[in-house]
C-alpha cells in the first residue's frame, strides 16, 4: 500500500516536472518572439530609410509610412519610471507573460496549489535569470539586430532582475508556508535548501544595492554587484545540482554567458595594453582631457570604451565617450571616485603619460550622414557624445553618400569655463558652412560690454541693454543679443587663443585662416527653448527630407527631447529619427 502511494507521488512529481519544463520553455520562446518583433520593426524601418534614399518617398506605399510613424509617435511618449511608452509596453507584456506562465498548464488535482506555484515560480526565476544576464552582456548580439546596445538594454536588465526576485520571493514564501503548516519545517534546514536561501538573499541584496547604493556610490555598488552575483550563481547551482532536473542547466547557461562575455572583454583589454599610454591634460572647471596612443578597432567618435588606468584605479574600468579617434580622445568631467582622482592627478602632473588600456568600443549610432538635417543637443559633459557625432560628420563630408545639408549644434553648460574643454573642436565646426553652433550658459553672468565715451543717458542705456540681452528664451530680440555678445571679448570663444589640436589629430579645417571672425562662437547667457528649437527645424524641412535629432545629457533634457520629437512626427511630414543618450552606465 505504502509502495503504491509512493509511486503515485513520484508520478505526480514527474507530471509537474514535465509541465514546468513545457511552460518555462514557452516563457523563453515568448520573450524571444517579442524581441524578434521589435528587431523586425527596426530592420523594416532601416530598409524604408534605405529605400527612400534610393528611390524617393513617392515610391513607398502610404501605409508603410503612416503606420510606423503612428506607432513611434506614441511609443516615444514619456511614462513615469521608464524612458518611454514603448519601454512601458515591453515591460507590461513581460509581466503579463510572467503572470500567465505562473498559473497556466498546472495540475491542480494531485499536488496542492501552493506547492505547484512554489515549484513553478522557482523555474520562472531561473528562466528570468537567463534574460537578466543576456541583457547585461556588453557583447550582446542585439546590438546588431536592434538600435540598442548594452547600455540601452540596461532598463530591461533591471526589469528582468525585479521579475526574478519576485518569483524568488513567491517560491520561498509558498514553500515556507507549506512546510511550516504541515509540520515539515526541518526540510528548510537541509543543505540544498540553505543554499537556495543564500541565493535568494543575494538576489534581494542585489536589488537593494541597485536602488539605494548605485545612485550614491557606483564603485561600491559595482563590487557588491559582482560579488553577490557570483555567490548567488554558485549557491543556486548547489540548491539544485542535479542536471536531470533541468534547472541546473539554466544555471550553467547563465554562468557560461557571463563568463564568455568577461573573457572577451579581458582578452580585448590585454591586447590594447601593449604599447599603449594615456596623456592627461587638466581642463578648467574639473575637466580632464585623456589622449590615448593606441585606438581600438572600430573606435569612431560618439561610441564609448571602458578606460583602464592602473595608476589611478587598479581594479576599475569606466566608460567614456570617444570625442576624436585620431588620436583617441576623451573629455571627462570630474565627480567623485575615479573621475575625481583622475582630475587631481592631472592637475598635479599636467601632460603626464600613464600606462593605460581600453576595452570596447560599444554603442549603436545612427548614420548621421544619411540625414538631410541633423540636430545635436547636449547638456554639460554630454557634449562628448555630440562632438563625437559632429566629428564623424566632418570626416564623411567628402563621401558620395553624404546628404547632410544642415547641422544645428546646441551645447548647454552651467559655466562658461567649461567651454575650454572642446575649444579646439569648435574650429572644425565653424569652418563647415553646414554647422550652426549655439552655446547656452545657464549660471555664469556675461561680462559687461566695453563702456563707450561718457555722455548723457549712456549709463542707463547700457544697463537696460545688458538686462535685455541676458534674459528670456529663444525668440527674444536675437539679432540684438548677438550684437551685444559679439561686442564683448569674453562673451565668445576666441579660437585663435584655444589650445591647438594634438599631434596626429584630424586637421579638418586646419588650413583655413585662423584669424577670420567666423571662428568666434557666440554665447547666450540664458536657458534655451529646446522645444521651440526642434519645432522650428522640423517645420522648416520639406516632407521628403529626413531629420536626425540626437542628444546626450541629464534625464530631464532627454525627456523634453522625446516629448517634443513625438509631437513633431506626422505621417505627411519629414522622416524624424531620435537618438538619446543618458548620463550613467
Amino acid at each position: 500500500m505504502a509502495g503504491g502511494m509512493y509511486e503515485a507521488l513520484l508520478h505526480l512529481f514527474a507530471v509537474r516536472q514535465k509541465k514546468n519544463e513545457q511552460t518555462t520553455l514557452a516563457f523563453i520562446v515568448a520573450l524571444i518572439g517579442l524581441g524578434l518583433v521589435f528587431s523586425s520593426f527596426h530592420l523594416i524601418r532601416q530598409f524604408s530609410h534605405w529605400f527612400r534614399r534610393r528611390h524617393g518617398r513617392s515610391m513607398i506605399p502610404y501605409y508603410l509610412v503612416a503606420i510606423p510613424r503612428t506607432v513611434r509617435k506614441w511609443s516615444l511618449r514619456r511614462v513615469v519610471g521608464v524612458p518611454s511608452l514603448g519601454h512601458a509596453s515591453v515591460v507590461t507584456i513581460y509581466f503579463v507573460v510572467n503572470v500567465v506562465c505562473l498559473f497556466v498548464n498546472m495540475d491542480r488535482k494531485g499536488l496542492g496549489t501552493t506547492t505547484n506555484i512554489a515549484s513553478r515560480s522557482g523555474w520562472l526565476a531561473t528562466a528570468n535569470l537567463l534574460f537578466v544576464i543576456f541583457f547585461a552582456l556588453k557583447n550582446t548580439p542585439l546590438a546588431f539586430l536592434t538600435a540598442w546596445s548594452y547600455e540601452r538594454l540596461n532598463c530591461l536588465h533591471k526589469v528582468c532582475g525585479y521579475g526574478a526576485l519576485i518569483h524568488t520571493i513567491i517560491h520561498a514564501a509558498c514553500y515556507s508556508y507549506y512546510f511550516t503548516n504541515t509540520g515539515q519545517s526541518s526540510i528548510l534546514l537541509r543543505t540544498s535548501d540553505i543554499m537556495g536561501i543564500v541565493a535568494g538573499g543575494s538576489w534581494f541584496l542585489l536589488v537593494l544595492a541597485a536602488i539605494f547604493i548605485r545612485p550614491w556610490w557606483y564603485e561600491l555598488f559595482y563590487y557588491l554587484h559582482v560579488l553577490l552575483w557570483v555567490v548567488s550563481l554558485i549557491t543556486l547551482g548547489l540548491h539544485r545540482p542535479d542536471l536531470s532536473s533541468k534547472v541546473a542547466i539554466g544555471t550553467v547557461v547563465a554562468g557560461a554567458m557571463w563568463g564568455m562575455d568577461r573573457l572577451i572583454r579581458l582578452v580585448r583589454m590585454i591586447f590594447y595594453t601593449v604599447n599603449n599610454s594615456a596623456t592627461l591634460t587638466p581642463l578648467s572647471n574639473g575637466g580632464t582631457r585623456v589622449t590615448l596612443a593606441k585606438p581600438p578597432v572600430g573606435g569612431i567618435p560618439g561610441k564609448h570604451t571602458f578606460l583602464w588606468i592602473p595608476q589611478i584605479r587598479l581594479f576599475q574600468t569606466h566608460p567614456f565617450t570617444i570625442v576624436s579617434a585620431e588620436p583617441l580622445e576623451f573629455v571627462i568631467a570630474s565627480r567623485d571616485g575615479f573621475t575625481g582622482a583622475l582630475h587631481k592627478y592631472a592637475v598635479a602632473n599636467p601632460g603626464v603619460r600613464l600606462r593605460a588600456s581600453i576595452e570596447g568600443p560599444y554603442g549603436t549610432l545612427p548614420d548621421a550622414s544619411s540625414f538631410e538635417t541633423v540636430v545635436l543637443i547636449a547638456g554639460g559633459s554630454g557634449a562628448s557624445f555630440i562632438f563625437g557625432l559632429a566629428q564623424a560628420l566632418l570626416r564623411t563630408k567628402v563621401a558620395s553618400h553624404v546628404v547632410t545639408q544642415k547641422v544645428v549644434f546646441v551645447w548647454i553648460v552651467k559655466h562658461n569655463s567649461q567651454l575650454e574643454w572642446f575649444s579646439h573642436h569648435f574650429i572644425t565646426l565653424r569652418n563647415d558652412p553646414r554647422f550652426s553652433v549655439q552655446v547656452f550658459v545657464t549660471r555664469s553672468s556675461p561680462p559687461p560690454p566695453p563702456l563707450p565715451p561718457l555722455r548723457s543717458g549712456t549709463a542707463v542705456q547700457n544697463q537696460d541693454e545688458e538686462k535685455k540681452g541676458t534674459r528670456g528664451f529663444v525668440g527674444d530680440d536675437y539679432e540684438r543679443r548677438q550684437h551685444l555678445h559679439a561686442a564683448s571679448s569674453d562673451s565668445s570663444i576666441d579660437l585663435e587663443k584655444s589650445s591647438p589640436p594634438s599631434d596626429g589629430e584630424s586637421t579638418l579645417g586646419a588650413d583655413a585662416d585662423p584669424s577670420i571672425d567666423e571662428k568666434k562662437v557666440l554665447i547666450e547667457y540664458q536657458r534655451p527653448d529646446i522645444p521651440g528649437l526642434i519645432r522650428e527645424v522640423v517645420e522648416g524641412a520639406a516632407a521628403q527630407e529626413s531629420i536626425l535629432i540626437a542628444g546626450c545629457g541629464p534625464g530631464k533634457l532627454m525627456d523634453v527631447m522625446r516629448e517634443t520629437t513625438a509631437d513633431c512626427i506626422r505621417w505627411d511630414g519629414p522622416s524624424i529619427e531620435l537618438h538619446c543618450e543618458k548620463y550613467g552606465w
